[in-house]
């Protein structure tokens, strides 16, 4: 007959069969991960792996091995429980390694999306090349930073000049109504008059200038206009189809 224990008596303390399985279990984990850490990094890397590659992998196992210590005071294991957790985070350790692995694709990906999604920001395809969208209208629209304020372009290969219209001018700093509209332009609507103007800064993404000639526009704008002037400074631009690179 099993002898009646006295609710208030404490369990025993665990025996050093216990203790010893979490500290096998911890030493397998880290062990088994620096192996497939130093194949990966020394028979399927396309490149030396540097003393620093080693430096960041050593901080990266310290981290590995300071979020598992809890193993240590393992006690006892449940296989179905600890098999399924295992596949858990194998599985979240696994996504985590892809994300970071193709951060940059992702990254490019994001600005693709972007890109069709707003077709006037401009999305980086290359080391220097800027892929613009064309809008509904077929018309190619950007958003340029001007002083580092941002201002939306109509790119008009018939335009000579950066035009900007008052509203966008106003943005960029100038005080619109003291400017001299001296300078004559011929358009569609007839002789039109501009103020010259010198930008501090232009860019489109990676792609600036500096002190850069520009005018302000009397007439009212729907769109400030990207001419030959800021074109002609790119090394190359062309349109494929509803798509314009430029390339610097």
């Amino acid at each position: 007959m099993p002898e009646n224990r006295n609710p208030w008596e404490r369990e025993p303390p665990p025996g050093r069969k216990g203790a010893s399985l979490g500290l096998w279990l911890w030493l397998g984990l880290i062990g088994g991960v620096g192996l497939l850490v130093w194949f990966l990094a020394t028979q399927v890397a396309h490149r030396p792996t540097t003393g620093d590659d080693w430096a960041h992998i050593i901080r990266l196992m310290g981290v590995l091995a300071l979020v598992s210590s809890g193993l240590l005071f393992l006690r006892r294991v449940n296989l179905r429980e600890t098999a399924r957790n295992i596949a858990i985070w194998v599985g979240i350790a696994g996504v985590l390694l892809l994300g970071y692995s193709f951060r940059n694709e992702f990254a490019s990906l994001g600005d693709r999306i972007v890109g069709e999604l707003l077709p006037a920001q401009a999305v980086r395809t290359g080391e220097r090349e800027l892929r613009i969208n064309a809008g509904a209208n077929g018309h190619f629209h950007v958003v340029a930073h001007i002083n580092g304020e941002p201002v939306r372009f109509l790119i008009d290969t018939g335009a000579s000049d950066i035009v900007l219209n008052r509203e966008a001018a106003a943005r960029a700093g100038y005080d619109v109504d003291s400017l001299r509209f001296t300078r004559p332009y011929r358009t569609a609507n007839g002789i039109g008059y501009g103020a010259p103007i010198r930008l501090d800064s232009i860019a489109i993404g990676p792609f600036g200038l500096a002190d850069m000639p520009a005018s302000v526009n009397d007439a009212p704008m729907s769109s400030s206009l990207l001419g030959i002037s800021f074109l002609e400074r790119l090394r190359a631009y062309e349109v494929r189809g509803s798509v314009m690179l430029l390339r610097w």
